[in-house]
């Protein structure tokens, strides 16, 4: 028998036993089990001269997908631990991030007014739930705000002539 119809004849018969244990021991996960049905037949296609050569073909067909399953369990694996890292990483550096934030820029305005801007322009809440949070009226936050973002502009204005270049300096180049 030529190699593609015997290996189409393994097909037909051992596919659904197959994909019913591909399925099982990866918690039925159906889509990837058909993939590493596949992903065997794939391998017994490029050893097929090997698998028909196999006193017991279909036990080489169904540790072939058992070791396909392996591997795609510590593929999986590896790309959980990944994110998972990663995740832990990017909250490590936000809360690192805030904490420098507010290290760096919480004493110009004055506390409240700082936690005022924070809350307004990077958590992005409106002045109503400012206003609400705080118990005061709405033209009173929107007032606060109003002033912390005055104050804000002054400093780093006054900041910004400390490091921009004048044209009077003998060093200034265009």
């Amino acid at each position: 028998m030529p190699p593609d119809e015997y290996l189409e004849q393994l097909y037909r018969e051992l596919y659904p036993l197959l994909l019913r244990y591909a399925q099982s021991a990866l918690e039925g996960d159906g889509l990837l089990a058909e993939e590493v049905v596949q992903e065997a037949f794939s391998i017994a296609w490029g050893k097929v001269e090997a698998l028909m050569g196999s006193p017991n073909p279909r036990g080489w067909m169904m540790e072939t997908v058992k070791h396909v399953v392996q591997n795609t369990r510590r593929s999986r694996d590896k790309a959980r631990w990944a994110v998972e890292a990663a995740l832990a990483s990017a909250k490590d550096v936000r809360v690192t991030d805030q904490e420098d934030l507010d290290v760096i820029y919480g004493d110009l305005v004055g506390q409240g007014a700082y936690e005022l801007m924070k809350e307004y322009a990077l958590e992005h809440q409106t002045v109503e739930e400012l206003a609400r949070a705080r118990g005061i009226s709405l033209e009173a936050c929107k007032k606060r705000v109003q002033r912390a973002r005055k104050q804000l502009k002054k400093y780093f204005e006054k900041d910004q002539e400390k490091v921009s270049p004048r044209e009077d300096d003998p060093t200034y180049t265009k």
